[in-house]
């Protein structure tokens, strides 16, 4: 009987295989440089305190703890890291998180639970989050440039 097959020897496969092997690594490795980018633009577009009101019934000097926890100065300048940054996951699952832990943040900087007497007057995270999606969005379509070869 008559063999009718074909035989195909392919080498140098070795070096493709391994680059396959190790895209998983670099590829989060890649990813995690991007969100630290994307927590980067968030820091940058903290705002500075506003100013204090004049008219308040008890006065008080304000000591930035606030700002620093923000891992900023009171005009908003980046001096440290945050209390609340990290970063977690791999691929897909990825997330990235910046903010603060101190306990009365929430009344004056969050969108949901901002006390009625710092509303219209201090900015709230989501504010923050819209003057850095730009940059967030452009460092992470840079990233999916580099990552397809474009």
């Amino acid at each position: 009987m008559a063999d009718n097959s074909l035989s195909v020897e392919i080498t140098g496969l070795d070096p493709v295989i391994q680059k396959f092997t190790e895209a998983p690594k670099t590829i989060n490795r890649e990813m995690n440089k991007t969100m630290k980018a994307s927590l980067e633009a968030v820091h940058e577009k903290i705002l500075p305190y506003p100013p204090q009101r004049e008219n308040m019934v008890r006065p008080y000097k304000r000591t930035g703890t606030l700002g620093k926890s923000l891992g900023v100065d009171q005009g908003g300048n980046p001096i440290g890291k945050p209390t609340v940054y990290s970063i977690s996951g791999s691929g897909a699952g990825m997330e990235g998180r910046f903010g603060t832990n101190l306990s009365y943040a929430k009344y004056v900087i969050s969108p949901d639970e901002q006390a009625y007497m710092h509303k219209n007057w201090w900015w709230t995270m989501d504010v923050i989050a819209k003057r850095a999606k730009d940059k967030i969005i452009a460092v992470w379509n840079e990233f999916i440039k580099r990552a397809l070869g474009a």
